[in-house]
C-alpha cells in the first residue's frame, strides 16, 4: 500500500482532501495528516511516505522548505504542491525541486484524483525498475550512465536527482558506477560536459561561450571557462582559436 501525508494548515481542506482520497479506493494509505512545515516534516521523516501533498505557505517553515529539507537528507517522495498562490516564483522554485505537479486551491478533485493514480505509477515503475535492477548492478550502472549521457544539458542533474530518478541509495549509485567505470560520478559528468562543449566550439564556431556553458550544462560561462581550461590547458576562445586554424 503507498504511504500518504496530507500537509495543510486549513483543516477543513485537510481533511476534505483526506475523505475524497479515501473514498476513491485508490491503493494509499493515509497514514498523517500535517497542520504546519514543522509537523509535515517530522511526519515524512518518520513515515517515509510515497506520496505527499504539500501546502506551500504552512505556519512554521514553509512547504517549500519542507521538500528541500526531505531532498537534502535523501527522503524523496512524489511531491504535490497546493497552493493558493499562483505565482511564478513558487512554480518556477517548485519545478528546480522537482516537484510532480502544482495545483492552485480551489483543488479541481478529477484533476487531484488523476495525478495521485499518475504518481501510483511512477512509483510502479520505480519499484519495479529497482527490484530487476538492484539484482543486476552492472545493468543498472550502465543505465544510470545513458541517462547521463542523455541529460548531461541539465545543470541541476546530481547524485541526489539520480537517486530519486532510479530510487536508489546514492553510495550505492556512486559504487557501482566506480565498478563499472573506475572513475567518479562527478568526474564523469565534467568529462561528458568539457567532451560536448568541445564538439560545439569547433562544430558552431559562431557560437557564444554563454550559449555553450547553457547548452552542456554549467551554471555558468565563468565556471565553464575554468574547468575548461583545467581539463584542456586553454581557455575556451584560446582551444577554438587553434583548433580551427588546424583546418
Amino acid at each position: 500500500m503507498n504511504r500518504l501525508i496530507i500537509c495543510d494548515d486549513e483543516a477543513i481542506l485537510r481533511n476534505g482532501l483526506k475523505s475524497l482520497i479515501e473514498k476513491s479506493n485508490l491503493p494509499v494509505e493515509i497514514v498523517a495528516l500535517a497542520s504546519n512545515g514543522n509537523e509535515a516534516l517530522e511526519t515524512i521523516q518518520k513515515y517515509k511516505p510515497h506520496i505527499v501533498l504539500m501546502d506551500i505557505n504552512m505556519p512554521g517553515i514553509s512547504g517549500l522548505s519542507v521538500i528541500e529539507q526531505c531532498s537534502k537528507s535523501g527522503i524523496n517522495p512524489i511531491f504535490i504542491i497546493i497552493s493558493g498562490h499562483d505565482e511564478f516564483e513558487y512554480a518556477q522554485k517548485a519545478c528546480r525541486l522537482n516537484v510532480m505537479d502544482y495545483l492552485l486551491k480551489p483543488i479541481n478533485k478529477m484533476q487531484l484524483i488523476s495525478l495521485i493514480e499518475e504518481a501510483i505509477e511512477k512509483i510502479k515503475q520505480k519499484q519495479l525498475t529497482q527490484h530487476i535492477l538492484v539484482r543486476e548492478p552492472k545493468t543498472i550502472s550502465q543505465q544510470i550512465l545513458k541517462y547521463v549521457q542523455e541529460n548531461f544539458s541539465d545543470p541541476d542533474i546530481s547524485l541526489n536527482k539520480l537517486s530519486s530518478v532510479f530510487n536508489l541509495s546514492e553510495s550505492y549509485i556512486t559504487r557501482i558506477i566506480k565498478n563499472e567505470t573506475n572513475n567518479y560520478f562527478s568526474n564523469i559528468l565534467i568529462n561528458l560536459r568539457i567532451e560536448k562543449s568541445i564538439e560545439y566550439l569547433i562544430h558552431h564556431p559562431d557560437m557564444k561561450l554563454v550559449e555553450i556553458s547553457e547548452k552542456c550544462g554549467f551554471s555558468s560561462q565563468h565556471y565553464f571557462s575554468r574547468i575548461f581550461k583545467e581539463k584542456t590547458g586553454f581557455p575556451p576562445i584560446d582551444y577554438r582559436k587553434n583548433m580551427l586554424n588546424k583546418k
